[in-house]
């Protein structure tokens, strides 16, 4: 369910948008869907991401583009205690809240703002804890749940984060999305008015835009902040104009309509690398898309069947007719750009002589039906779920297993996962931060759920105890040895077979530099300018 069709938004558009994409100072820019609310915290979605994210809010710490190392944002610096169960964050001051046609600031940031941000998250009892969420989202509240035990105000410019226990991934949890900042003073004009509701559809942040308006066919207007603190941004009108047809998409670039598109289709990849007014951009993602084996059920308890079943798969021939260029063939479930990738890890191989070999050897019924289920929609992690699944129940077939594809929509798919009646899932994860903790706990923990990540249902006491135990762990290379050794176990037992590492395509008009996408947070157009073309 879309947040932005909860309510009836009426909104006048100045202009034609299309005549403004000739103008140097505007900027149209065509994502493929709408975003399910304006706030990062309460949706995950990558089209919410790329309108919020960096467009509206800040956060304390953000990850610099090139060293990949956590800097400061609305924290000026932080300091931690010895065993990093808490940290101090100096906040940055003088800076202003967004000033728009809803709400007028009458006070700068400060430590009430970051202290509302997170309790929001943290505190059932708290009057926007529930406000404009369907479903309890495992991502509003997790990890900070289980990682925070208070923030403390120690000034008005100072706060202090205390921890249940030492834990080595606050600063990447503090610069994923949902470590925005929102202002405590204009929630409470919100519910003051009996609109609480209101925060995530007309959002207040200190971003370097501001919120314009809303039209319901698709169309979003931001207006540069003037008083944003890290220097007004070039670019004064920033329009989102949702399409989500690829070949429409792509036709407006062409045309002018659209300076930069998002998610341009697999098979349109060769035809826009050889355009030479466009500018195809990628980059590697830690997505990754999944098959995976119900290891609670009969005959996938058996880690012999479940590498079998690996050792069928032709995955080159996937990648290609599925993916396109659009992703990487992969053996392991990290990403290699992850510090943590173990470049040892063993390779899969595609050996079908094997995989039966195996299958009669520990006693599989060939007379089993294998069901394969799948999503009917795609996702950012599989372009096409079902001729993926095809593809595998060729590969199944040519050894001998018979196997049903069970595609159904997102809420049958869920009951579906949550009966436990299945065989293996065509699934993948969006890893939301850059600590291997955020991919490897979803799919492994013993405390994750399938709707959480877990649809292997995997419980291991070796693997449970590596994943807390590095979450403890203060020497960084001790935290590699473990997740190299997490990531053996891994590829020995296979609960999941890693199909690809998906990449993030953007493409725009050559009249368009500075543009910056992270592949966890989203598209960034603070430092975008715009030439007049040629």
């Amino acid at each position: 369910m879309r947040f932005l069709f909860a309510f009836t938004i009426t909104l006048l558009l100045s202009g034609c948008y299309k005549n403004e994409s000739t103008l140097t100072d505007s900027l149209i820019y065509c994502p493929e869907n709408t975003p399910q609310s304006f706030n990062p915290q309460i949706s995950h979605d990558i089209s919410t991401l790329d309108a919020t994210t960096h467009q509206l809010y800040n956060r304390l710490v953000k990850i610099d583009p090139i060293t990949k190392q956590f800097i400061p944002d609305l924290a000026t610096h932080w300091q931690q205690n010895d065993n990093k169960s808490s940290y101090t964050f100096f906040l940055r001051k003088d800076v202003n809240f967004h000033q728009t046609d809803y709400f007028t600031p009458t006070r700068f940031f400060n430590a009430d703002d970051v202290i509302f941000s997170f309790q929001r998250m943290l505190d059932k009892d708290h009057p926007f804890h529930s406000v404009n969420r369907v479903t309890d989202s495992y991502f509003f509240n997790h990890p900070f749940t289980n990682l925070v035990a208070d923030i403390i105000k120690i000034d008005d410019y100072t706060v202090k984060f205390i921890l249940n226990k030492a834990d080595v991934t606050l600063l990447a949890n503090l610069a994923a999305h949902y470590g925005v900042i929102h202002s405590e003073q204009y929630a409470q004009n919100l519910l003051s008015k009996g609109h609480p509701e209101r925060i995530d559809f007309y959002p207040i942040g200190t971003g370097p835009y501001k919120f314009k308006n809303y039209e319901i066919k698709g169309i979003t207007r931001y207006l540069s902040h003037p008083q944003y603190w890290g220097g007004r941004p070039t670019i004064t009108n920033l329009i989102f104009d949702v399409t989500p047809n690829n070949t429409k998409r792509y036709a407006k670039l062409l045309s002018g309509e659209c300076d930069i598109m998002t998610y341009p289709a697999p098979s349109q990849l060769n035809t826009m690398s050889v355009n030479p007014s466009v500018v195809l951009s990628s980059i590697p993602t830690a997505n990754v898309a999944l098959w995976s084996f119900n290891s609670v059920k009969k005959p996938f308890k058996q880690k012999e069947i479940r590498q079998a079943l690996s050792y069928a798969i032709d995955q080159k021939t996937i990648v290609n007719a599925v993916f396109f260029k659009s992703a990487t063939a992969t053996d392991t479930l990290l990403a290699k750009q992850s510090w943590a990738y173990n470049p040892r890890s063993a390779e899969l191989q595609y050996t079908p002589q094997l995989a039966l070999q195996m299958l009669k050897e520990n006693g599989f019924d060939f007379n089993n039906i294998i069901t394969i289920l799948t999503p009917i929609d795609h996702s950012v992690f599989n372009p096409n779920s079902h001729k993926t699944a095809e593809l595998i129940q060729a590969n199944l077939f040519d050894i001998g297993v018979s196997s049903e594809i069970i595609s159904l929509p997102h809420s049958e798919l869920e009951m579906r996962l949550a009966s436990g009646n299945y065989d293996t899932y065509l699934t993948g994860i969006d890893v939301h931060i850059k600590d291997p903790d955020s991919l490897f706990r979803p799919l492994l923990s013993c405390d994750a759920t399938i709707l959480e990540g877990n649809s292997s249902q995997w419980c291991s006491p070796e693997v449970q105890d590596l994943l807390d135990s590095t979450l403890l762990e203060p020497n960084f290379i001790k935290r590699i040895k473990n997740y190299y050794q997490l990531q053996d176990i891994v590829q020995q037992e296979r609960p999941y077979y890693p199909i690809a590492h998906v990449l993030r395509f953007d493409a725009f008009n050559q009249n368009i530099s500075g543009l910056h996408v992270n592949a966890l947070t989203g598209i960034d157009f603070q430092n975008v300018r715009k030439i007049e073309a040629q």
